[in-house]
């Protein structure tokens, strides 16, 4: 077979044609920028859930604080927490619902969600302590096992507004979480 000039080219298309084809880019893996290091696609959402989150942390933390009595502080930190949760829009509930499935690929945004959590958490906590120890709420009550059922029954809500709404709505929820905290049932 005669080697000539339209042979050897015909030869070096074939191995460039045989090069590798580099993996499929995950949605969920940040894009590798092309003057440097990684980008997170979520960079601008984890900081639009620090802005959404935190005056709701802030706030909670400040009835928390407050000098009214326990049964009045839980119930207004749950107004504050329900009302956020359960009449939230859509883009609100739609950046959490994004957020918490981010989480699991995002450091960034799994401590930002956690530290929001816990100090949602937290904050209704110390009300419930609080009643506790001075007898307006069920004795036995385990503070912070009831706040951790009162922050997932308010992202229950989250999930509600995203799907534009649930069976049961949010003051509903609301009035059943305080009738078992206050109740001796």
């Amino acid at each position: 077979m005669r080697r000539g000039p339209y042979n050897a080219a015909m030869a070096k298309r074939r191995r460039r044609r045989r090069a590798p084809v580099p993996p499929p880019v995950s949605l969920l893996e940040p894009p590798v920028s092309l003057l440097g290091p990684a980008v997170s696609l979520l960079e601008p959402a984890v900081s639009l859930l620090e802005q959404r989150g935190l005056p709701i942390v802030s706030e909670l933390a400040r009835v928390a604080k407050g000098s009214d009595p326990p049964h009045v502080k839980l119930e207004g930190a749950m107004d504050i927490l329900f009302g956020a949760y359960g009449e939230s829009d859509l883009e609100f509930s739609g950046l959490f619902l994004a957020g918490w499935l981010r989480a699991r690929e995002d450091k960034q945004c799994r401590l930002t969600l956690a530290w929001q959590r816990e100090q949602i958490r937290l904050s209704i906590q110390d009300i419930l302590a609080e009643g506790t120890a001075t007898g307006v709420f069920r004795a036995g009550l385990d503070p912070g096992s009831v706040a951790a059922v009162v922050l997932g029954v308010a992202e229950c809500c989250l999930l509600q507004a995203a799907t534009q709404g649930g069976a049961v709505p949010a003051g509903q929820l609301l009035r059943t979480v305080l009738s078992l905290v206050l109740s001796e049932a």
